[in-house]
């Protein structure tokens, strides 16, 4: 049974990291499961804080990471359901949807714009202008 649990993690390097954890004290690591980079963006006319969430390390979709212990300062346990729902969303789009690639694309139809294709067109365009 695992005991990983929804955690901010504050790095020496100054990142706040949110990710499920699974503290290894016999190893002096810590397993970051899904991880994202919090960052703080403020809007100055408004006085409002918001949180925005991005991916940790941006050049692969790895899912876990392991962290020695002497890279984090403090970690704390995510309670709030706002977060946690966030969190959540982000996971969802970023890493489960990896395989979207591989899935068919659907055919575009006249109430999505398609008015022909490149070929049918072509002869369409080349049809009018030799009767002409």
């Amino acid at each position: 049974m695992s005991n990983k649990f929804l955690a901010v993690i504050k790095l020496n390097t100054g990142e706040e990291v949110i990710a499920k954890i699974e503290p290894s004290p016999e190893c002096d690591v810590i397993s970051l499961d899904r991880p994202a980079l919090i960052v703080n963006s403020e809007f100055s006319r408004k006085g409002v804080s918001i949180i925005k969430i991005e991916p940790w390390i941006k050049t692969v979709r790895e899912k876990t990471y392991i962290v020695e212990m002497t890279n984090v300062i403090t970690t704390c346990e995510v309670s709030d359901k706002e977060v946690i729902s966030v969190y959540n969303n982000f996971v969802q789009a970023y890493y489960e949807t990896e395989n979207s690639n591989n899935k068919p694309k659907p055919k575009m139809t006249k109430q999505m714009g398609y008015i022909s294709n490149v070929k049918d067109a072509r002869k369409s365009l080349e049809n009018i202008f030799n009767n002409s």
